[in-house]
């Protein structure tokens, strides 16, 4: 699937730079709103209000709620691809090129690289909640809303191959026996994991995710390797 088919916006398009920015705005105001509110209070009124327009502005290039809600969170999905996919799949690639992947036979080595592994995923998850968990949000409540509205679930389709397609050449690198399947286990670690610690507001043990990390990719890269 071509993820630029997908990300394709509902509403009325700017035609002016400035008029661009103004709906943008309008956009990451409904974005706010859904992430210290929830979804159901996004409305024109009071997103005029939280974008700082006229309520003119908001029914001129959303016709209703559901086009508003739905290019909210297209705009979510391009920025995540931009600033968070695209920056962990740099970090993690950067990571896996500067190992030697003939060293992993050795039983020492994989132990090293899966406590390696863990430590950056672990500090990678819990920077998330600290320091984006407004993304983390939005995404739960995008999720959620493609299960009940079919217009956002092929960009929801697209935003998760994204992800798992990240984890599917990483796992190539590491040689495990099933990358697909293995990237698919993976990402399903961190949803739990990203979910786990919002509703515990960050307090989760570390240490706890560290080993479920550690035991899930130990199990994966021992039997590729062993």
């Amino acid at each position: 699937m071509d993820s630029d088919s997908a990300i394709q916006y509902q509403g009325r398009q700017a035609r002016r730079q400035g008029s661009e920015q103004r709906r943008k705005a309008i956009l990451e105001a409904a974005l706010r709103i859904i992430v210290r509110e929830g979804i159901r209070n996004v409305r024109h009124r009071a997103v005029a209000k939280e974008a700082d327009v006229p309520l003119s502005a908001t029914t001129y290039y959303f016709k209703d709620i559901s086009d508003l809600i739905t290019d909210a969170f297209t705009l979510f999905v391009e920025q995540a691809m931009n600033e968070v996919i695209g920056p962990f799949r740099d970090q993690v690639f950067a990571m896996l090129d500067g190992m030697n992947p003939e060293a992993f036979a050795d039983p020492a080595a994989r132990e090293n690289m899966v406590n390696t592994i863990a430590d950056m995923t672990v500090a990678f998850i819990a920077g998330e909640v600290e320091n984006k968990r407004d993304h983390l949000v939005a995404e739960q409540a995008f999720m959620h809303e493609a299960v009940l509205d079919e217009r956002l679930r092929e960009l929801a389709q697209v935003y998760n191959d994204q992800q798992i397609e990240v984890l599917r050449l990483a796992c190539e690198k590491l040689g495990t026996p099933n990358p697909g399947h293995d990237a698919e286990m993976i990402m399903a670690i961190f949803y739990r994991t990203e979910y786990q610690m919002l509703i515990a507001n960050g307090q989760k043990d570390r240490d706890e995710i560290r080993d479920r990390l550690r035991h899930g990719l130990g199990l994966m890269v021992g039997r590729g390797k062993a």
